[in-house]
């Protein structure tokens, strides 16, 4: 009973301190934290209760595929940096996200990423190298990343360590140079929609509400 209690002990630390860093927990990127907070409302309870006194609460968002700390006494700092964020979504990470897409699904019509998806690092430059309109867009795009002017190879693997320093994809396979896309995906998308439909508005508390802590 006292080795299963440390074991809880232990799961239960570690979720605190992920959801307290901001991170988001989602199936590709935590499976164990995930299906731990998933497969019992206990848990979530528990996590729940552990958090209240910071004034962070544990939420589900994008229908379930991701638990995330939701502040909700964010201060007039606080309210600045979600600007911020705002702003480097909108000009830095969206921009990744699009020529990633569109190298990903080139005979595809352009499908969205979503959580769960594998990019191939040598299927992407494959792909740049192959089309003049795309290798062009990654030159612009790896402005970003300061590779422009590099070798194909070089802009696409500094673009997917710019999505995977922010947690928006995780290397699964680091001999292949495979990376699937995590969670943050879609929270991303969610922002990315919010933004272009109300840009830059000043902020509500619908705003505030839809923030987790991306610390981007």
């Amino acid at each position: 009973v006292r080795a299963i209690w440390s074991i809880r002990r232990m799961k239960e630390h570690d979720i605190l301190r992920m959801i307290m860093q901001n991170k988001l927990i989602c199936p590709v990127s935590e499976p164990e934290a995930y299906k731990w907070l998933k497969d019992s409302e206990d848990n979530f309870n528990r996590i729940s209760s552990h958090l209240q006194p910071f004034g962070v609460k544990l939420i589900s968002m994008c229908d379930g595929d991701v638990f995330a700390g939701l502040n909700t006494v964010p201060s007039e700092s606080d309210k600045k940096a979600i600007s911020k964020q705002f702003h480097d979504i909108y000009n830095n990470i969206g921009p990744i996200i699009e020529m990633l897409t569109c190298l990903a699904s080139a005979d595809e019509n352009n499908n969205a990423l979503v959580m769960g998806d594998k990019l191939k690092q040598a299927e992407l430059v494959l792909a740049a190298n192959d089309n003049k309109h795309f290798e062009s867009m990654l030159n612009q795009v790896s402005e970003i990343t300061g590779a422009t002017k590099k070798p194909n190879d070089q802009q696409v693997e500094a673009l997917l360590e710019r999505l995977r320093k922010h947690d928006i994809v995780i290397l699964s396979n680091s001999a292949q140079k495979i990376y699937r896309v995590t969670g943050m995906i879609s929270y991303i998308s969610k922002i990315f929609e919010y933004i272009t439909e109300n840009l830059f508005d000043d902020f509500d508390e619908e705003e505030i509400e839809l923030q987790q802590g991306l610390g981007l």
